[in-house]
């Protein structure tokens, strides 16, 4: 089982896209793939299932329920939150807002992600974390649970904004707890190549190789096909599968799949 968290900060660079998109190609690959929304927002899961279709999320993982007598409650195990998707090979961890209590509970339940994932995720060959855009205690949980970080990055003026923090929180985390974390590299999102601000953009982020280690070669175009897909439940490498964009998400989960050292064949379909 090899663990990615889709981390950076700074909000709407994509992490939900790169995270559903990447997860759903690797399952299209033949992957057993598990995929976990650990943001609060929750907009990963809405975007595969309906509420209605699960009752336990990543809260009732990784929070110790309130107890009414006094005795301790542990959280439930993973296994009880886990879903399938309507990808054949994707399972879904679904989260809501409750999650976001996570953030005031004690420091040793960060550790519970990583203990529940080696205990309960030996089924899968790749596991992808959707991390919430801040650092905070959800993100030090993923990055404890993680192998490798791959960090989007949106093609505009603010496009490396709050990197090196990231970057730092990454490098404390592998100093302290994790330390066989790597950064597997960085995806430009939203390119818009009409704009010599996107290619500025690239040239920045290939220029901070530093803090990213690699940057993927494949840059992922602002298509609106794959804002749509979504709302169909669907990734967008099925919903548009003669699209550029689709196109554009292969390319760049063979870089991916290249990376890890993992073969490519591609064996799934939707169900």
């Amino acid at each position: 089982m090899i663990t990615i968290a889709i981390a950076n900060q700074k909000g709407g660079v994509g992490k939900t896209t790169v995270c559903r998109e990447l997860s759903a190609c690797c399952a299209l690959r033949g992957h057993q793939t598990l995929t976990i929304d650990a943001d609060p927002q929750g907009n990963l899961t809405s975007s595969w299932v309906d509420s209605d279709v699960y009752e336990a999320t990543l809260s009732h993982v990784l929070i110790e329920p309130e107890s009414t007598t006094g005795v301790k409650v542990e959280p439930l195990p993973l296994d009880d939150a886990i879903l399938e998707s309507p990808v054949e090979g994707l399972d879904l961890v679904p989260a809501d807002i409750r999650l976001a209590r996570f953030e005031m509970q004690p420091d040793y339940l960060t550790h519970r992600l990583r203990n529940q994932l080696q205990e309960h995720g030996k089924g899968y060959d790749l596991v992808f974390i959707d991390c919430p855009p801040q650092l905070g205690k959800l993100l030090t949980a993923a990055l404890y649970a993680s192998d490798f970080v791959i960090v989007p990055c949106a093609s505009d003026a603010m496009g490396l904004q709050g990197l090196s923090d990231l970057a730092f929180t990454i490098e404390q985390v592998r100093k302290n707890v994790n330390s066989s974390l790597q950064m597997l590299g960085a995806v430009i999102n939203l390119y818009k190549p009409q704009r010599n601000l996107s290619a500025e953009s690239r040239s920045a982020v290939e220029a901070a190789i530093g803090l990213v280690g690699h940057v993927f070669d494949t840059n992922l175009h602002d298509y609106s096909k794959v804002a749509e897909a979504p709302s169909q439940k669907l990734p967008a490498v099925l919903y548009a599968k003669s699209h550029r964009a689709s196109d554009q998400l292969w390319s760049l989960t063979e870089e991916v799949l290249d990376r890890l050292q993992m073969s490519r064949q591609k064996i799934s379909a939707v169900k």
